[in-house]
Formats: structure tokens, C-alpha cells, sequence
């Protein structure tokens, strides 16, 4: 019996978190014999290195009403089993496209953010009419036990179909873990990664830095975005442009995290937090604020140092201890590795296949239309 064929859709290949997810998710379904599609918005780069050539990928182009006629029109002609989508406004462009199609689908839709909703008007009704969205989905993803709570207590998401699945977090699984003594000896390369959105709040982490009395200490941030030149001048103004470096985004970051020393992490909202994952994979040790995905991953200090949102002072501090006693990196490894796609999408398999079982006994969202 052939294996579901699942259509996967957010709004770019873009740098992010969420959208690196999909990317590799799509083609973790591809490679255990699944029949993948890939739909996106528009036309990016950064992660289509991680998404299989061998997947069809649809780009539906401007305008949200075009776009969600053209997705009806894919879905009429691809007719998926199961739906994945992620990120903006793209939870109600695929049930809206469901129902203009009339195609016997199974929605799985899914949140990765607390301020997703502030990225434009159409995200924002992603949030507010989340009751719906939910109630007519398969099954609603928030990416954390903290997302969870926010989708049901502040967006009122449908408490029976609403689940928290932890991200699968892609990393080379062949990625060799220093020892002790190796990460001790390494240069004080202290290692950042995220887009420059307020979110990740990057003038405290460059205030705590600042506040580093060691001179030998570098502080290398990956990624880009909207706030990149705003902290570029805190850093100049600051005296610091020689000490920090803003390469841009990677997709492939593996050298980066095996050259740190530690990876630290500063964001005042983070609803999960895929680079904590990868930075443990490398056997890093951990500084983070306490949101409530690095909460969850570092079991609230177990795995790693937590200090409190926006507080450049007990980071610095908590910098400063991990420079001086950087730990065991296998404890740290031996963690991430309960987050490897090797462990994680099972999870996400046997969602497709409770969801499909449910189809069973009762209608699929696209045929509800129809039968009416």
C-alpha cells in the first residue's frame, strides 16, 4: 500500500527557523518513501539548499486572493492525503483553498511563534480566528508546551485537537563532539544565531558582551534581517567593531558552531528555538533567557545556564561563568539528540497517520462542502 502524499506549504524558503523546518521535514517525508509537495508564496534562496530537488515546488506568486485561487487549483490537481502548513498567514490561505477546491484533504496546521501575529494583517487573523482555523483543521501544531498554553488561553484554539510537538531539528548526526578538554582550549568564540528582529533582542546580548573583561572574547552573530544596522551601530558605538562580526546567514552553519566556544542566546520571545538544539548537538554549552522553548530544552537549567529576558547583566555573568568552566559536551550531545530528525519525525508520522485514521470515520474538510 503506497504511503500518504502530503503537500507542505508556508510562504518562502526564507531565513528562518520555521521555514528551514519545513524544508528539511519535507524532505525527511521524501526520503522515507513519502509522496511530497512543496508549495511556497514567492521565490527565496536561503533554505532551498534544504528542501530535495526531487520534490515539486510550487510558487503561487503575489496577491493573497490570487495566491489562495492558485493553491485551490494545486491542491485539485495534486490531491494530497494530509496538509502541513506553517508560518503567517498560510494557516488560513490552505483551509480557504480546501474549501474552494472541494478536495478531500487532512489540514494540519501549525504555529512556531508568540508575535507571529504582529507580521501583517492577514497573520494577525491567522491568530484571531484561530478558533475556527482550529475547529476545521485536523489537528492544530504549536511547536512547545508554552505555545500551546498562549494558542488556547489567549487565541482560544480547540483545547481536543490542539497538540505541542517539539521541533525535529536537523543537524549532521556525524558532527564530531569536541571533549572537554578540546572546547576548553578553543578561542573564546562566543556564538549567536538569528534573524536581527526584536525578538531575539540583540542590544542586550551586545550590552552583556560590552560587559565581558575579556579582551580576547569575539562574538559572532549569524543571520540578517531589519534590525541588522541599528545593532551594527550599537556595536560601533560601543568601541566593539573589531571584537564583533556579522557574517550574514548561513544555511549550512555547521563550521561556525564547531569553532564557538559557547552559543548564547538573548531573545525575549522564543517559542521554541531550533539553534539551542544545534548548538547542544555540537556539544556547546548554553546561555539563554527564559522563554519557553529554550526552557524546555534545557530543562530549566539542567542542559544549559538560564537568566532573565533583557537583563544584559546576569548574562554577562552567566557569559563570563561559561567561558571559565565550558563542561561536558556529551551530556550536552546525548540531549540534542532526543530532538534529531531520527527520533523526532516518527512524531510527526504517526500525526499524518492518527489524522488519516480519523478520516475514516468521519469527513474530510474539503468534502463538507460538497455533501452540504
Amino acid at each position: 500500500m503506497p504511503l500518504p502524499k502530503i503537500l507542505f506549504y508556508t510562504h518562502g524558503l526564507v531565513d528562518g527557523g520555521a521555514e528551514r523546518l519545513w524544508a528539511c521535514l519535507a524532505t525527511a517525508f521524501r526520503q522515507r518513501g513519502y509522496d511530497v509537495v512543496f508549495v511556497v508564496d514567492f521565490a527565496a534562496t536561503e533554505n532551498r539548499s534544504n528542501l530535495d530537488p526531487a520534490i515539486p515546488l510550487h510558487t503561487l506568486g503575489k496577491g493573497h486572493f490570487q495566491a489562495t485561487r492558485r493553491l485551490a487549483r494545486i491542491l485539485s490537481d495534486e490531491r494530497p492525503d494530509v496538509t502541513l502548513s506553517a508560518v503567517g498567514g498560510s494557516n488560513t490561505k490552505i483551509l480557504a483553498a480546501i474549501a474552494l477546491s472541494g478536495v478531500e484533504t487532512r489540514p494540519i496546521i501549525s504555529y512556531h511563534g508568540y508575535e507571529e501575529w504582529k507580521s501583517g494583517l492577514l497573520s494577525l487573523a491567522t491568530y484571531l480566528a484561530l478558533p475556527m482555523l482550529s475547529a476545521a483543521s485536523a489537528r492544530t501544531v504549536a511547536v512547545s508546551d508554552g505555545l500551546r498554553d498562549a494558542l488556547l488561553t489567549t487565541w482560544r484554539a480547540n483545547k481536543q485537537k490542539t497538540v505541542a510537538m517539539h521541533n525535529p531539528v536537523f543537524f549532521p548526526e556525524t558532527t564530531r563532539v569536541p571533549t572537554a578538554s578540546e572546547l576548553r582550549g578553543r578561542e573564546e568564540i562566543i556564538l549567536a544565531v538569528g534573524r536581527f528582529v526584536s525578538q531575539k533582542d540583540y542590544p542586550t546580548m551586545i550590552r552583556a558582551f560590552a560587559r565581558l573583561k575579556r579582551p580576547n572574547a569575539r562574538l559572532v552573530i549569524l543571520g540578517k534581517g531589519p534590525g541588522q544596522r541599528e545593532v551594527a551601530r550599537q556595536v560601533a558605538n560601543l568601541g566593539l567593531a573589531d571584537r564583533v562580526s556579522m557574517p550574514g546567514y548561513l544555511s549550512d552553519p555547521w563550521s561556525a558552531y564547531e569553532t564557538a566556544k559557547c552559543f548564547v542566546l538573548s531573545s525575549r520571545s522564543e517559542p521554541f528555538g531550533n539553534v539551542v538544539v544545534e548548538a547542544l548537538a555540537h556539544g556547546l554549552p548554553v546561555v539563554a533567557t527564559a522563554c519557553s522553548g529554550p526552557l524546555e530544552i534545557l530543562q530549566h537549567g539542567r542542559y544549559g545556564k538560564i537568566v532573565p529576558v533583557g537583563d544584559d547583566l546576569h548574562l554577562a555573568d552567566a557569559m563570563n561563568a561559561t567561558l571559565n568552566d565550558t563542561g561536558d559536551p556529551e551530556k550536552r550531545r546525548k540531549r540534542a539528540d532526543e530532538f534529531s530528525f531520527r527520533i523526532r519525525v516518527p512524531t510527526y508520522e504517526a500525526l499524518v497517520e492518527a489524522v488519516l485514521a480519523e478520516a475514516r470515520a468521519a469527513p474530510a474538510v474539503g468534502s463538507v462542502a460538497q455533501r452540504s
